[in-house]
């Protein structure tokens, strides 16, 4: 039996200082939380949720993986020369 997947983007954003989820695959899918473990947590039962009020058929007998992929950026700043 195959599993679905459901692909969930995460990106650190550094002036909120949280990650903020989102999905094509899960519609009305936007969350943040300031851990990746915290955002797992939230997406467990939002995913849920946002599945069944967007009335997207599931096969309860047909397990859904989660795909999330994170994507961040880390600036800094290059000395000058001297």
């Amino acid at each position: 039996m195959e599993n679905r997947v459901l692909l969930v983007r995460a990106m650190w954003d550094n002036e909120a200082g949280v990650w903020v989820a989102e999905s094509d695959d899960v519609p009305g899918l936007v969350t943040e939380a300031e851990t990746q473990s915290a955002l797992i947590a939230k997406l467990s039962v939002l995913i849920p949720e946002l599945l069944e009020l967007n009335q997207v058929s599931i096969d309860p007998n047909r397990p859904v993986q989660v795909a999330l992929q994170y994507h961040g950026e880390e600036r800094f700043i290059l000395p000058t020369a001297a």
